[in-house]
C-alpha cells in the first residue's frame, strides 16, 4: 500500500514541520510505501517564482479596475519588470544558493523596496547585525521582501493569506463550520496553484490513502481542501495533528467528512496504522478515530513511541533559511534547517494547570532509549547533512538530557541541539555545562508570570529564585536562554503584573536572559483552569444559541478577581523589545503603563536568588571530564580543554590520582562516582579542595 503524507499551507519555510516526518517512520517501518510532500513549501515557492508574481501581478492590475489599491500595491506594479527579475536569486539566495548576492542586497537599488524593507533601512534594524554580519542583514531584507509581497497579496488578491498561515482566522477560537465552507466554495488564485499543486503530487505519488498533518489553526483550510481534492479521486483521507487533537475532539460537522474519511487523535502513528491495517484487509482495531459515523474509542496497541523523524523525500535544499524576527530565540525557529528528535512522549512535569494536560500528548510519559535514539541522530546526520537538532519536546526532562549528553560525547558525534526545559533546580551548572559541551546552544522555557503565589496557584513546580539560578547556569555555559512569559492568568491583579515584569526587568540586567515573550493566558477546554474554574475563580463562557459550534478548545472566560489584563498587551511588549537590545533597564517599570502601580518587589530580588550557595557534589553522581588531552609535565600536568590550557601543578601520588580520575572519568568510560573517586585521594580533604579548584573551571564536573 502506497501511504501519502502531506502538510498543507503553511507551516515553515526553513524546515519541514516534523509531524509527517514521524509519521513516516513509523509507516515505512511497518512495511507500507511512505511518499510525503510539503505543500505549504511548495506553494510559496510557487508564489515566489517569476512565473507566479506575473500571475499576482496580472489579478493585481485586474482589480485595480473594479477598487481601489493601496499604493504599495502601484508601488509594486510599478516595478513589476524588476520584481520578476530579482526574484529567482532572491529565493536561491535565502536557500544558500548563492551567497554572493549578500552585499548587492544590503548596498540597495536590487530589490524593489516595500514598507517593511524601507522600515528596515530607515531604522536601527540593521545596525542590530554589525558591521561583519553581511550576510544576517541581507538574509533579514530578503525575508522582509518577501513578506511585502506575501503583504500585495493579502492586501488585494486574499485577505486570508499569510507568511506562515493559510485562512488563520477562519480557525482561530470558538467558530462556526459556515465561513470555512464558504470560503471552501471559492477559488483565489493562491488556491487554484494549491489545488494545481495537489493533483500534482496525486499524480505522481499514486497514492491509496491520503494522510494529512493539521498542526495549527492556519493549516486547517489548506487540509480540507487538499483533502478534498484527493476525496474526489476516491482516496480515503486522514486528517490528524495538534489542532485536530485539541480543538475537534467533540466535533459534529456533516459538512467536514467531504474533505475527509476520519480524524486521529493524540499519538497518529497508532492510529493511522490501524486504519492502514483495517483498509489492506486486515481487523478493524481503530482507535481515538473519528468518523462520519461517530467516535472509536479503543485501547491502543502496545507500541514504543516514536523518537526521530523519516524525511525521505521531502527537497531539503529547497527550504529557505529565512530571518523574520530580530528575536534571537525566535530566529531559531525559522533561520536554518534544524532536524527534529524527542527525548520523551508527553510531559515529564504534566501538571500546569494552563496547559493540555488532560490530552494523551502531554498527559502519557515515555522517555526514549537513549542508545537508539542517538543511533537515529547518526543515521540523520548521514541522511541529511545537517548536525543541528531542535528536541520538540514538551519539556526536555534532565535526566535523559544527562544521559543524551554523555552518550553523544561518548559517540564523538558533534552536533547543535536546542530545545524547551522547565527552569528547575536540577539544571546545577555542572549539567549546564555537560549539555554545552555536547552540543547544546540555547534552551527556551516557562517563567510564565514570575511571581512566586502565580507559579504556585498554577502548580508549575517552580519558584522565582529556583528559575534565576537555572537560567544562570545555563548562561554561565554559553547556552543561550529565553523565557516564555506569561499575563493575565486566572486572579492575577494588576500590582502581581507589574511585579513580575520587574522581576523580568531585573533578569535581563544581570544578563540571565537572552531573550522573551509575553503572551496573554488562554483557557483551553483540556486544562486544569477549565476543569476545575472555581478553584481559579474563573467563568466560562460557553457560546450560546447561533450556529453550531466547530472547534472548541480556546474557551472565553471572565477573570472576576483579576485586574484589567488588556491595558498591559502593548507595554509588556514594549518593555520587553527596550530590554533584549540592552536599553531603558533603568525605566521603572510601572512607568511603562498608564496609572500603574510601583514595583513592591525589592531592587535586588534577583542578585539575592544568586547568592545562594552552589550545589554541592553528591556521593553517587557521576565524575566527568570535559576537557582534551593531559599532557605530563616535569612540575605537573597540562589541561587542555576549550578554555584553553590549564597548567596544574600537581606532584606525586596525587598526580597519578589526577591522571587515573580523569582517565576513568572520560564519557566513553564506564561511570565513575564521586564518593569512589574521593575516597581514593591520596591526601587531606583540604589538598583535595585546592585540587578540584583548579580541575572544575578546566572541565571536570560532576552530575
Amino acid at each position: 500500500m502506497r501511504v501519502g503524507l502531506a502538510l498543507p499551507p503553511a507551516t515553515q519555510l526553513n524546515t519541514p514541520y516534523p509531524s509527517v516526518s514521524y509519521l513516516a517512520r513509523a509507516v515505512r517501518d511497518a512495511g507500507y510505501t511512505v511518499l510525503q510532500a510539503d505543500l505549504g513549501l511548495q506553494l510559496m515557492l510557487r508564489l515566489f517564482s517569476a512565473e507566479g508574481l506575473s500571475a499576482v501581478f496580472d489579478a493585481v492590475e485586474a482589480a485595480s479596475a473594479t477598487e481601489e489599491l493601496p499604493d504599495p500595491a502601484w508601488d509594486a506594479l510599478a516595478a513589476r519588470d524588476r520584481h520578476q527579475r530579482v526574484i529567482g536569486p532572491v529565493v536561491g539566495f535565502l536557500a544558500g544558493q548563492d551567497r554572493t548576492l549578500a552585499r548587492r542586497i544590503l548596498q540597495g537599488g536590487l530589490l524593489p523596496e516595500g514598507p517593511r524593507v524601507r522600515r528596515a533601512r530607515e531604522g536601527e534594524a540593521l545596525a542590530s547585525f554589525g558591521g561583519q554580519g553581511q550576510d544576517d542583514a541581507a538574509r533579514y531584507l530578503a525575508t522582509l521582501y518577501l513578506e511585502d509581497l506575501a503583504d500585495l497579496v493579502t492586501a488585494v488578491l486574499d485577505p486570508g493569506f499569510g507568511f506562515s498561515r493559510y485562512q488563520h482566522h477562519l480557525a482561530l477560537g470558538p467558530v462556526s463550520y459556515d465561513p470555512i465552507a464558504a470560503r471552501l466554495s471559492q477559488t483565489t488564485l493562491i488556491d487554484g496553484w494549491l489545488d494545481g499543486l495537489t493533483d500534482s503530487w496525486l499524480d505522481a505519488a499514486r497514492p491509496d490513502v491520503v494522510g494529512i498533518s493539521v498542526p495549527f489553526p492556519g493549516t486547517l483550510y489548506g487540509a480540507l481542501r487538499v483533502g478534498q481534492r484527493a476525496r474526489a479521486r476516491g482516496l480515503p483521507v486522514v486528517l490528524g495533528g495538534g489542532y485536530i487533537s485539541t480543538e475537534l475532539r467533540e466535533v459534529d460537522e456533516p459538512r467536514l467528512w467531504q474533505a475527509c474519511d476520519a480524524l486521529v487523535y493524540d499519538d497518529g502513528e497508532g492510529p493511522l496504522l490501524a486504519i492502514l491495517e483495517q483498509l489492506a484487509g486486515g481487523a478493524d482495531h481503530r482507535h481515538r478515530t473519528r468518523t462520519a459515523a461517530g467516535l472509536i474509542q479503543r485501547p491502543a496497541p502496545a507500541r514504543p513511541f516514536n523518537p526521530a523523524p523519516w524525511y525521505g523525500d521531502l527537497p531539503l535544499r529547497d527550504y529557505l533559511s529565512v530571518i523574520d524576527t530580530l528575536n534571537p530565540t525566535h530566529r531559531l525557529w525559522s533561520d536554518g534547517r534544524w532536524n527534529k528528535i524527542t527525548l520523551a512522549h508527553g510531559c515529564y512535569w504534566r501538571r500546569c494547570a494552563f496547559c493540555d494536560v488532560h490530552l494523551d500528548y502531554i498527559q502519557r510519559y515515555e522517555p526514549a532509549q537513549i542508545t537508539a535514539l542517538v543511533d537515529h541522530m547518526a543515521r540523520i546526520v548521514e541522511e541529511t547533512g545537517t548536525t543541528g537538532f531542535h528536541l520538540v519536546d514538551e519539556a526536555a526532562p534532565p535526566r535523559l538530557l544527562r544521559e543524551l549528553a554523555i552518550a553523544l560525547l561518548a559517540r564523538g558525534l558533534s552536533v547543535q541541539m536546542w530545545g524547551n526545559i522547565r527552569f528547575e533546580r536540577a539544571f546545577t551548572p555542572d549539567l549546564c555545562r555537560l549539555l554545552a559541551a555536547a552540543g547544546l546552544i540555547a534552551v527556551t522555557g516557562g517563567l510564565e508570570v514570575a511571581s512566586d503565589r502565580l507559579l504556585t496557584l498554577m502548580d508549575k513546580g517552580i519558584t522565582v529564585d529556583q528559575a534565576a539560578r537555572s537560567a544562570a547556569a545555563f548562561q554561565a555555559a554559553g547556552v543561550g536562554v529565553h523565557a516564555y512569559l506569561m499575563f493575565g492568568f486566572p486572579t492575577e491583579t494588576d500590582q502581581e503584573t507589574i511585579d513580575s515584569q520587574e522581576v523580568v526587568r531585573q533578569l535581563f540586567a544581570h544578563k540571565l536572559l537572552d531573550s522573551a515573550f509575553w503572551h496573554r493566558f488562554v483557557m483551553t477546554r483540556h486544562s486544569a483552569v477549565f476543569a476545575e474554574p472555581a478553584r481559579f475563580g474563573v467563568g466560562v463562557e460557553l457560546p450560546v444559541g447561533g450556529a453550531p459550534v466547530f472547534a472548541t478548545n480556546d474557551i472565553p472566560h471572565t477573570d472576576p478577581e483579576g485586574g484589567d489584563h488588556d491595558r498591559f498587551d502593548e507595554p509588556l511588549a514594549r518593555s520587553l523589545a527596550a530590554w533584549m537590545t540592552g536599553q531603558l533597564l533603568d525605566k521603572a517599570v510601572h512607568s511603562w503603563t498608564k496609572r500603574a502601580p510601583p514595583t513592591t518587589v525589592p531592587p535586588d530580588r534577583v542578585a539575592q536568588a544568586l547568592r545562594a550557595p552552589a550545589p554541592t557534589w553528591g556521593e553517587a553522581d557521576r565524575v566527568l571530564w570535559l576537557g582534551d588531552a593531559i599532557l605530563e609535565l616535569d612540575d605537573g600536568l597540562l589541561l587542555h580543554h576549550a578554555g584553553g590550557p590549564t597548567p596544574l601543578p600537581v606532584r606525586g601520588k596525587a598526580r597519578e590520582w589526577t591522571l587515573t580520575l580523569l582517565e576513568q572519568a572520560h564519557p566513553s568510560e564506564p561511570p565513575l562516582r564521586w564518593a569512589e573517586a574521593r575516597d581514593r585521594f591520596p591526601g587531606e580533604p583540604a589538598a583535595l579542595t585546592r585540587l578540584l579548584r583548579a580541575l572544575r573551571p578546566a572541565g571536570l564536573v560532576a552530575v
